[in-house]
């Protein structure tokens, strides 16, 4: 059996590595993994062909293959347990319970399948995931979602950078349970590169699980983590766009003509709309997977895209007269169908430069469309704090937290490594010449005065950001934030009317004030009770609030 690339050097990692050696399991590939994955009792065989099987050594006349997960198809962000969180009863009592998962792990048939993340040499990072033989389809998705370690792929990585970083190890033990964790558990051991992933089936935990891991390594080597799209449009440098699930980080990156406003001759390559790294040291900015987890709630049946399915989770299939088995999304069946799909559906490549735009993509109605921030620690703290709604189905939790207004980080919930790091290194990234920009996605106005900003105006927006062509003025009631003032000669006669901020009216301003005072209230948390933070990344807000309260005083 072959070894795993750095000695333990935590329990953790080494509880997860000893498992991989157990007599119960044993190598698998690709063809294996879809073999098995089609005689899963739960799995669904359509008759739906695969793109390319070929390109993972299977099978010529491969199917679309449907796992769905029972009742929870999202993320459970609040199974995750953080190793450097810890206290000594914390320890003793996670390390029992996962050297109980691995010993009842290690009693059934297991899989160990090998791969890459990372697709430029200048960061490919060999990582394993270990999972019990019925988790088969899970480990195919896997795969396909990273890179299996085969040609032309293993090539590459041999001639890849040496990182001096021990392998990622994933373990995935859906059948595991424990009445104290209903929700399912995560430990997370960001500094040995290990995650254990227990009693959880959704295959969104193994492939965020195993990026956070990437995020986290990147980091240490000067990188950029970034949960966002880029793409490139002609030949203007690269524009990243940061938001959740639901903001229109995918609209926009993978949109090739921008509702019309972009020319032929702005060819559009996209980069990708998930995950990538920033390299700060040698100007890249490397994609992470090959494959898009895209949602499927716009897909159509008999959809054209359906063309470019590898796989898909949590959609409805429907059996046809003629008996061939068809998938239905629109999220027929219930929120957050997904699937797994080719690049090839849009040019795209695996790398560029870094970006000289950053767009943080917020639902935060105080905010007009577009806003410019002007100075680079405004810019990390507009992003520290950047605020938004949680799109419906992708998580697993409370149904009442759909509707608040929260914050998120730089758009990534999934960050293991501290606050701090990030904004340190957005800062480098912003002071080496990026610009940065605020766009809010969803509507303007105050509760129950909202007016729904289209996605043609926001991808309009980019268009002309790209060109350059908007014009910039201080917006008074946002010291630090700039707004356009030719909006109605770029997007529409009514842009101003209906979008420009009301700042003579007091309600609106007291409004505003109050969400300028959420993010200096969350940012200070992460500071004075967390150890998290750095006053250089609060006090742009402060005193961009020092100067609204005096707008206010004579109102």
């Amino acid at each position: 059996m072959a070894s795993i690339h750095g000695i333990p050097k935590s329990p953790w990692r080494a509880i997860i590595e000893s498992a991989f050696f157990a007599s119960s399991v044993r190598k698998t590939s690709m063809a294996e993994l879809y073999a098995l994955a089609k005689k899963q009792p739960e799995v669904m065989v359509t008759s739906e062909p695969m793109y390319r099987p070929e390109q993972f050594d299977l099978p010529h006349d491969a199917k679309v293959l449907v796992s769905n997960d029972g009742g929870i198809f999202g993320r459970t962000a609040r199974a995750r347990r953080l190793v450097r969180t810890f206290t000594k009863a914390d320890k003793d009592k996670y390390q029992s319970m996962l050297s109980e998962a691995t010993y009842h792990l290690n009693r059934q048939p297991g899989l160990w399948l090998e791969g890459m993340i990372g697709l430029h040499p200048d960061f490919m990072i060999k990582a394993h995931l270990l999972s019990p033989e019925t988790d088969a389809k899970n480990m195919l998705d896997w795969g396909i979602n990273f890179i299996p370690f085969m040609p032309p792929w293993s090539d590459l990585y041999k001639e890849s950078r040496q990182l001096g970083e021990p392998d990622i190890l994933v373990l995935a033990y859906p059948e595991w349970s424990n009445p104290e964790f209903k929700d399912g558990l995560v430990i997370i051991d960001e500094d040995q590169n290990c995650i254990a992933i227990l009693g959880l089936r959704y295959f969104g935990e193994r492939k965020k699980g195993t990026l956070t891991i990437a995020w986290t390594v990147g980091v240490r080597h000067n990188m950029v983590a970034c949960h966002g799209g880029i793409k490139k449009i002609g030949d203007k440098p690269p524009v990243a766009v940061f938001g959740l699930s639901g903001s229109g980080k995918s609209s926009i990156t993978n949109s090739s003509d921008h509702e019309g406003t972009l020319t032929p001759e702005e060819k559009v390559t996209v980069i990708h709309d998930d995950a990538f790294l920033i390299d700060l040291d040698h100007n890249l900015s490397i994609v992470l997977e090959p494959s898009l987890f895209d949602k499927t709630d716009a897909m159509e049946f008999d959809d054209p895209v359906v063309k470019y399915f590898y796989s898909a989770q949590n959609m409805a299939v429907t059996g046809m007269a003629d008996g061939t088995r068809r998938l239905v999304g629109k999220d027929i069946r219930n929120d957050n169908g997904r699937c797994l799909k080719s690049r090839d559906m849009f040019n795209h490549a695996n790398f560029c430069e870094k970006p000289s735009t950053v767009i943080w993509l917020q639902k935060d109605t105080s905010l007009p469309p577009i806003c410019k921030v002007t100075r680079s620690a405004m810019a990390v703290a507009m992003g520290a704090s950047l605020s938004t709604l949680r799109a419906k189905g992708v998580e697993n939790a409370d149904p009442r937290d759909f509707e608040r207004l929260v914050i998120e980080p730089f758009a990534n919930p999934f960050r293991v490594h501290p606050l701090v790091e990030d904004c340190r290194q957005f800062l480098k990234l912003f002071k080496s010449g990026c610009e940065c920009y605020v766009m809010n996605t969803h509507a303007v106005g105050m509760p129950g005065h909202l007016t729904d900003i289209p996605k043609t105006i926001s991808l309009s927006i980019v268009t002309a950001l790209v060109r350059g062509k908007i014009e910039w003025k201080d917006w008074r009631a946002f010291s630090g934030l700039q707004i356009p003032k030719n909006g109605n000669e770029l997007f529409g006669p009514d842009y101003e009317k209906k979008y420009s901020p009301p700042t003579r009216h007091p309600g609106y301003l007291r409004f505003l004030r109050d969400r300028m005072q959420d993010r200096i209230t969350f940012l200070s948390n992460k500071r004075d009770l967390e150890n998290d933070m750095e006053s250089i990344f609060i006090d742009p807000l402060v005193a961009s609030r020092t100067v609204l309260d005096h707008i206010l005083e004579p109102l």
